[in-house]
Parts: structure tokens; sequence; C-alpha cells
């Protein structure tokens, strides 16, 4: 699945600004859940003035990947998320990474992940980590399919654009887009390799329960998920 993803590596220089400006950051507080608030996070929300509310982990400790317990963790999120406040959920069994770190910003559409970009950039200079912009294009798209040049240039100007934000966020921050031939929840999958996974939550008072990239993300990717509600959307 991952195997036919495509990298394209983006340098910042090229790039024109992003066309629409990050809005301001939603939520006081960001929840976290899991058993110790990592370094990173205290300086990053100190940074910031950002309040931190540790949950701790739902479920049995002897069922860290019980589907109860993944889907207590999503109802925190969806709540959280829905009042303005981001989310991170930490993994009960962490995995060792390599180095440098990697921070996964998936990114569907602007202005709506703009937040989440800009948050994406912020945690990756704190945990002296790359940062790499994803965005999933269906293999349903097939060589042939009709439309699918223009959702090939669609997707890579919507990373430009995403890749010359975080830089602009972050200066100095190493940057690179990462154009993957799949679904986006497969994206978010067990084989990602990150350190730290964004994404943007649900939409600031919308009811319901997650969508199907966040669920995904918080049944199977291997690291942290840090989930950043979008913006309501315009009257």
């Amino acid at each position: 699945m991952i195997a036919a993803m495509t990298r394209t590596t983006t340098t910042a220089t090229t790039l024109r600004p992003v066309p629409a400006a990050a809005g301001p950051r939603t939520g006081r507080a960001l929840v976290v859940i899991g058993d110790e608030v990592p370094d990173w996070v205290l300086r990053w929300c100190t940074r910031i003035a950002r309040e931190v509310r540790h949950r701790p982990v739902p479920g049995r400790p002897a069922e860290p990947v019980s589907t109860e317990r993944v889907r207590a963790i999503a109802d925190i999120a969806a709540g959280a998320a829905r009042r303005g406040n981001p989310v991170l959920a930490l993994p009960s069994q962490p995995q060792a990474r390599s180095t440098p770190p990697r921070v996964v910003a998936a990114v569907r559409q602007l202005p709506d992940d703009a937040p989440a970009l800009t948050d994406a950039a912020a945690c990756a200079g704190h945990m002296g980590a790359d940062l790499v912009v994803a965005h999933g294009l269906p293999v349903s798209l097939g060589e042939r399919s009709i439309g699918l040049d223009a959702a090939v240039q669609d997707a890579a100007r919507l990373l430009d654009a995403a890749v010359a934000a975080a830089v602009e966020s972050e200066p100095g921050l190493a940057v690179r887009a990462w154009l993957a031939r799949v679904r986006p929840h497969e994206l978010v999958g067990e084989q990602l390799d990150a350190d730290l996974l964004v994404l943007g939550g649900p939409r600031l008072g919308r009811s319901g329960p997650l969508g199907l990239v966040a669920r995904s993300a918080l049944f199977h990717a291997p690291c942290p998920v840090l989930l950043i509600p979008r913006p309501p959307r315009p009257a």
C-alpha cells in the first residue's frame, strides 16, 4: 500500500507564498491523552501561552490497543476539538524512531488545514524534527483515468502552497512535500513513518463522530496524533 506512494522534494526558495494566511490560533488548551506529557509539548505550549490539560489513557492497561480504548480516545478527541481545543493522543506503546525525527502534516485543503500546518511546523521546531507535508491522491485515479493530470497538478499546487506556508511560519525548518498515491485514510495508517502525525480535526461547533481520516489515524497510526480543529464553514 505505502510502496505505491510517490515522493516529491520541494525547495522552499522556489515557492510562491501561500495565498490564504492561517487564521487565529484556535483553543486555549491542548488536551493530552496519554501516560505522560512530552517535554517538547510543555515547551511548545509555554511559548504560545497554551494551557495543557492531561487526560489519562482510558481503558485497561492490559489491552492497550483495544477497540474500546481507541473509541474512548476518539470520543474525548471529538468533544475537545469541537470546543476549539487541539488534542494530542499518545500511543500506549511508543515505537523507537530513527534520527532525525519526522513530523508529518496530512493536508486535505487550504485554508481549512492552515492552523494544523502552522502547529505542525511549530511542533517540528520544538522536536528538532523535519516536516513532511503530505497529501493523498487515491490510486483509483489510474494512469489512464480522465482528469488524472488535472488532479495531480491540483495536488502539486496544494503541496507547494502548504510547504511555503510552513517555511514562512517556522523559518529555517527543513520541509518537503509528499504526494502519496493512496486514499487519505490509508496515508495515516500503521505503515506511516513518522514521530508525530498532525491533521485537521472536526470543525468548531459541529456535532457527530470524528471523520474517517481522523479515526483511522487514532486506530492505526504508530505515533502520537495531533488533531487541530478546523474553522467553521463560512455562512
